[in-house]
């Protein structure tokens, strides 16, 4: 039997069983960093010419269209 034989006849070592897991606080910290970065794209302005498409679309769905003022 050759090595290569070997090696696909094993079960694979406990250590590669387990799946590679984070410890709770870099869980916690990755968390913080995605949270503040999706923050920031949320509170980013909607640009008009965006908004004028959303209306548009709106209104050929037979929709009445959104006022075009924004926060």
């Amino acid at each position: 039997m050759t090595a290569l034989q070997n090696q696909a006849d094993d079960p694979m070592p406990e250590s590669k069983n387990n799946k590679p897991r984070l410890d709770d606080l870099a869980a916690s910290q990755i968390g913080k960093k995605l949270r503040a970065q999706f923050d920031e794209v949320l509170n980013e302005p909607v640009p008009d010419r965006f908004l004028e498409l959303l209306n548009r679309l709106e209104t050929a769905e037979g929709r009445p269209a959104k006022d075009s003022d924004h926060d």
